[in-house]
């Protein structure tokens, strides 16, 4: 190269006074090579000697590096008579592709290989030109592969995020799956501590001809109404058929205050026009205490025949809600009850209820009071139930089921408030001259004697309270009225499919369970 560079200045000092034109990007070839036109000649010798000693010292240098195996990066620099840099080439030439640098080393070689300088400028910009569009095409490719693996990993990280997303869905959704189960489970548990903390006594008034016994016997065949109770009974004017068989079931006979017939027939009045059977409800109240079955549980409950009942759902209403949850038990109940005077010697004087009353009074409670008076010959072998104890007067306790006063269908009571309406009824005479009927006038009684009143609106779906219970999906514990068997059926099994009591925690759970399975199922399973 130092030889080519040096032909070609003594080419360029012969032909001084042929000046190349300006080239437009700022190239100019005498000036690169560091030769001054004007003064060519002056300088012409003084180059050739410069040249000379540039290339004895790169012979020098080069076995230098020879001797020494010096074969890493080294620099070829050609510089002029002034010590400005001509040519530099390193590693031989294995720089990154220029165009300047290509088009450069083309024109030296015209130069070289005898060319003028306006050729050689002109082949220059040729090649430069050319240079540039080949880079400009090489960028191109370069940024069209470029493009392409971008696409590509794009496409890749795409494709891993939605497996990603799908895997960690499914993740969520079995979590989702496994934390419901656990809710359920324990919903059940929790349930079933409710409907056993709660003992229903459910009895029906039932007319002895007409759709009432088929009603009832078809209820009783399926279990279901007042047969799913703790303990159920019919009650009726008589206690056989009218052809003089037997009822299919147990009937309880109710008669007059003389021990008399009575008719189940009624007049109807008052603003309503209902049934004014307020006086054959008090004699079926006073059969229900003759009975005596009440007082082994907690609540008593009055359904009309064609009353749709689900007992499983009030218990969770008088389970979980105050003030009807503290109705407290007082312990199991005597089978016989023999609860006037002491028996202990030396205080048959003396009431049974005034000792329970005088261990409350030194800090014993119901329960205990109780065990101890029933103790034969240390005590009054008092057997005893909670009515001889002194309790709050929230223990006597009964459901408003409408807004517009009790209604019959579906009637709920504490034992208590039993106990004292049959006792209180005395105080009530001055309540008798009003045309009403059994419901209206319990209620009014109940508020007379100060029994505990709790507004509960959405345990009965009845058309007298501004209901429509058809299809009975809502979430009540009573429908009302459903005279037909095939009518009453319909609406129980729509409304054990459907619906839920309204104190249900686990149909919200069933729903949630029922919606996460069926995305497990639709749901794509990692591998």
């Amino acid at each position: 190269r130092r030889l080519a560079a040096e032909k070609a200045s003594q080419a360029l000092a012969s032909d001084s006074h042929a000046a190349a034109p300006d080239r437009e990007l700022g190239f100019d070839l005498f000036k690169m090579l560091g030769i001054n036109q004007n003064s060519a000649d002056d300088k012409a010798a003084a180059i050739q000697e410069h040249n000379a000693k540039q290339i004895q010292e790169h012979a020098d240098k080069s076995a230098a590096k020879t001797a020494h195996a010096v074969a890493d990066v080294h620099v070829n620099v050609l510089r002029d008579a002034d010590g400005n840099k001509v040519l530099e080439d390193a590693n031989g030439g294995d720089n990154d592709f220029n165009e300047d640098d290509e088009a450069t080393k083309a024109a030296l070689d015209e130069i070289h290989n005898g060319g003028n300088a306006a050729v050689a400028k002109e082949k220059f910009q040729e090649l430069q030109m050319a240079a540039k569009k080949r880079a400009e095409q090489a960028k191109e490719e370069f940024e069209a592969k470029q493009e392409a693996r971008e696409k590509a990993l794009e496409a890749k990280r795409k494709i891993e995020q939605e497996k990603l997303e799908k895997e960690l869905a499914y993740s969520k959704l079995s979590e989702t799956k496994e934390k419901l189960e656990t809710q359920m489970s324990a919903a059940l548990e929790d349930e079933k501590r409710v409907l056993d903390s709660v003992s229903l006594y459910c009895f029906a008034l039932m007319m002895p001809f007409g759709y009432e016994p088929g009603l009832l016997l078809r209820q009783k065949e399926e279990g279901v109404g007042i047969f799913r109770c703790e303990s159920w009974a019919v009650y009726s004017n008589q206690s056989k058929m009218s052809d003089g068989s037997n009822f299919p079931f147990p009937v309880h006979e109710v008669k007059g205050p003389q021990g008399e017939p009575i008719s189940l027939f009624v007049p109807l009045g008052g603003r309503w026009h209902t049934a004014l059977n307020r006086d054959v409800f008090n004699q079926v109240w006073l059969e229900v205490l003759k009975v005596d079955e009440y007082r082994k549980h907690d609540w008593i409950i009055k359904i009309d025949p064609d009353s749709v009942f689900f007992p499983s759902r009030l218990k969770e209403v008088i389970g979980r809600r105050a003030p009807l949850n503290q109705v407290i038990n007082q312990g199991s109940e005597p089978d016989k009850l023999s609860c006037e005077y002491c028996k202990k010697p030396g205080y048959e004087d003396q009431t049974c209820a005034s000792h329970v009353h005088w261990m409350q009074s030194e800090g014993s409670s119901c329960r205990d009071a109780l065990e101890s008076v029933a103790r034969k010959e240390i005590d009054c072998d008092c057997q005893c139930d909670d009515f001889a104890c002194d309790l709050p007067s929230n223990q006597a306790m009964y459901i408003n089921n409408c807004q517009w006063g009790l209604h019959g269908p579906i009637e709920v009571f504490s034992r208590r408030a039993i106990a004292t309406y049959i006792a209180g009824l005395p105080i009530c005479a001055d309540l008798l001259p009003h045309a009403w009927g059994e419901d209206k006038f319990i209620d009014q009684c109940m508020i007379e004697l100060g029994l505990t009143r709790v507004d509960v609106f959405d345990i009965m779906s009845e058309i007298a309270c501004g209901d429509q219970p058809a299809p009975c999906g809502q979430s009540d514990a009573t429908f009302h009225p459903f005279k037909e068997v095939n009518r009453w059926l319909a609406c129980w099994h729509f409304a054990n499919k459907y619906g839920h009591g309204p104190e249900d925690r686990i149909a919200a759970l069933k729903v949630q369970q029922a919606d996460i399975l069926d995305k497990l199922e639709h749901a794509e399973k990692p591998e």
